[in-house]
């Protein structure tokens, strides 16, 4: 077996299954071959032992090119309201360092993810992954590639950007109670959602033996205010909560998840986004259902389309356009040498905004 010291770029190159021409490039020029290609060297080179100043400095391609002056940023769904706000302040912290944005649109698929991250890295001086499916390890070897910054989700040791789902659930699912909700249900998002789990946990805790107050501080997090008095804790005790989730988080999806609901109905609808909201209220109606009065309805985000319908949807509204001006404005730091913090995820608060989809005799 080949010692450390003997070990060479042929023994790497054998080990990945790769050219040792593309070995040497990985680590002179890592702009020029792919991600993963990249990621299988690195962790050949490791496993053998395999040192030279090239293999163990940094692996960000803006360590060996000049700068692009351009971001990438990676959306799961660009006809959602919600990706549109975040790029819309990513642009604008972009434009203010005379920098550019690349968006990807990878319509909620997992492949395209990974094939815009692979095109992406060679062109852009950092990258944005908002709401991203990609798994935490696959999050973190990009990391080390590139600088990276994840938006609506937590990735240890990757600087995040989050909105409090948490703490804007509950508080809604509070509203719903005192406007005579006994059962709620939750119509769940994408099951790999970082924001979809929260917000059923929070909806978990709020109904059941757990204090919120208490939960929400165990999940790293500190609120300005409780997030329920005792009395509204006790009134939360007496509810029922079923989930069901729908086949896609949009207007379509809402609308077939209204003839599941009609199935085993609940006094209101907590909808995972605003335009699920929208197709379930529009169905409803079609059915001949009057909202609010016979079902409450809400929804999540407070885009513009919520305001657009009648009755107009009652929301939790996260800052999205500050949530990708922050994110962008970190991205710009990593990719100019700079450590912003990353132990604990940056947390943009929420508010309720009540319209009249839950506002009965209004």
């Amino acid at each position: 077996m080949a010692t450390e010291k003997s070990i060479t770029i042929y023994d790497v190159a054998a080990k990945a299954g790769v050219s040792a021409s593309t070995v040497s490039r990985a680590f002179s020029r890592p702009d020029r071959v792919s991600f993963a290609t990249a990621e299988k060297i690195r962790d050949a080179a490791n496993e053998l032992g395999y040192r030279t100043k090239l293999a163990t400095k940094s692996a960000n391609p803006s360590d060996s090119r000049p700068p692009t002056k351009t971001l990438g940023l990676i959306i799961a769904d660009a006809t959602n309201p919600f990706f549109q706000e975040i790029r819309s302040g990513c642009d604008h912290a972009a434009a203010v360092e005379k920098m550019v944005v690349l968006t990807a649109d990878i319509r909620e698929s997992l492949p395209s993810a990974h094939l815009a991250v692979e095109r992406m890295v060679p062109l852009v001086d950092g990258l944005l992954l908002a709401s991203s499916r990609l798994a935490n390890g696959d999050i973190q070897k990009i990391a080390r590639t590139i600088p990276t910054v994840v938006i609506n989700r937590p990735v240890p040791g990757v600087p995040s950007v989050l909105i409090d789902s948490y703490t804007g659930t509950i508080r809604l699912a509070a509203h719903l109670v005192e406007q005579g909700a006994r059962s709620i249900t939750y119509l769940a998002g994408p099951l790999d959602s970082w924001a979809d789990g929260l917000r059923w946990r929070g909806l978990l805790d709020a109904v059941g033996s757990t204090d919120p107050n208490q939960a929400f501080e165990g999940l790293g997090q500190r609120a300005a205010n409780p997030v329920l008095n005792p009395s509204m804790i006790r009134a939360m005790r007496n509810v029922t909560l079923q989930q069901m989730r729908v086949d896609e988080p949009t207007i379509r999806g809402g609308q077939r998840a209204f003839t599941a609901w009609s199935k085993q109905p609940t006094d209101a609808v907590l909808c995972y986004n605003d335009i699920v909201a929208i197709g379930f209220i529009h169905e409803a109606q079609e059915q001949g259902l009057d909202v609010p009065e016979d079902v409450l309805v809400a929804g999540y985000d407070n885009t513009d389309v919520s305001t657009l319908v009648s009755p107009g949807v009652t929301t939790v509204a996260g800052p999205l356009r500050a949530v990708g001006r922050v994110a962008a404005a970190n991205a710009m730091a990593l990719a100019k040498g700079l450590k912003p913090q990353i132990a604990r995820p940056r947390i943009l608060p929420t508010r309720m905004i009540l319209r009249g989809s839950t506002l009965r005799h209004v």
